[in-house]
């Protein structure tokens, strides 16, 4: 038996967003939720993708108690969800990560800035791509202009600017949803409120911790990185190292990546780095809690939800946390 997840026309064809059903392989659990649903539900479901634990998956391809077998249907336009090959996610947050890393290492901040900035609207696209699949049409333009002014208010006035930053970011998405007749719901609110929160905490916070420190900047990136490197192999084990879940699996990764840049860096205080990691480990929970819950409507702690740039999602709350963390500490 393996849970399905159902998304958009899917959803509304079965009357549900989940169910198990029996079955040793996609196929037959397919099988089996067709007949379950009826004729409408196998139309949507002969051109829909098919994931198992957030990786695409062939109907031959094995299934057990423990996995979510998620069906995305085509939407119009194309969403970056329906279109991901195998291995580019991973490609892409690579890239962005090892452009951070250089950018952070230059004398010029501005070119960092621009990064993050970058960095920050590549996600909010990402996620508002795959929010399309379920039917919750946010703008992403105001929410881009929110996390710049974060970045460029931190950068300019340190925490002060950051406040303001922030102030605007909350402002802006607020008046925006009042104006757009598909966001003006208490559901578009929402949803548009938490990612201009959520992308203006990650500009900003990486923003100051780079005019702390570039070694700051660098040990919140390889604390993140191994974090999120040491969930996605806990997940690809099926909990055989160890007995881990992947968040046990994060919060290791992430202590063990700030002991070491503590050790490795004359700057950096091993007793700081520690609770920093620390702390950037529950943010990275939480903000991969609140990732599943925007791209697939529930928590997943499990598998990996829709989207090219997913792993960002514990991130942008884990700099966040590590930030603060540093703020307090150092």
């Amino acid at each position: 038996m393996a849970r399905l997840r159902l998304f958009a026309n899917l959803r509304e064809s079965a009357g549900t967003s989940q169910a198990d059903f029996d079955g040793s392989t996609v196929a037959e659990v397919l099988d089996a939720a067709t007949e379950a649903y009826g004729k409408d539900f196998g139309r949507g479901l002969s051109v829909a993708k098919v994931w198992v634990n957030g990786e695409p998956a062939d109907m031959a391809d094995a299934v057990g108690v423990t996995d979510e077998i998620a069906l995305i249907p085509p939407v119009s336009g194309g969403a970056l969800a329906t279109r991901v090959s195998e291995g580019s996610g991973a490609l892409l947050v690579v890239a962005l990560l090892a452009a951070l890393v250089i950018s952070n290492l230059l004398d010029d901040s501005a070119i960092f800035i621009f990064v993050v900035v970058g960095t920050a609207l590549a996600w909010l696209w990402d996620t508002t791509d795959v929010l399309r699949i379920r039917g919750a049409r946010i703008n992403p333009a105001p929410l881009m202009v929110g996390a710049t002014a974060v970045a460029n208010g931190s950068y300019r006035w340190g925490i002060e600017g950051f406040a303001g930053g922030m102030a605007m970011a909350i402002l802006f998405t607020l008046v925006w949803s009042v104006l757009d007749p598909e966001q003006r719901t208490t559901r578009g609110l929402s949803i548009a409120m938490t990612l201009a929160i959520l992308a203006g905490l990650a500009t900003g916070s990486l923003t100051l911790l780079h005019l702390f420190s570039v070694p700051m900047v660098n040990a919140a990136i390889a604390v993140a990185a191994a974090a999120g490197f040491a969930a996605w192999g806990v997940q690809q084990s099926g909990g055989e190292v160890g007995g881990l879940d992947p968040n046990l699996g994060m919060v290791l990764g992430a202590v063990i990546a700030g002991l070491i840049s503590g050790l490795a860096a004359e700057t950096l205080a091993i007793t700081t780095m520690v609770l920093a990691s620390a702390a950037s480990a529950a943010g990275l929970i939480a903000g991969r809690a609140f990732g599943s819950l925007l791209r697939t409507g529930s928590v997943v702690h499990t598998a990996r939800a829709p989207g090219l740039l997913t792993p960002f999602d514990g991130a942008v709350l884990g700099v966040a946390a590590f930030w603060a963390a540093i703020w307090v500490f150092a």
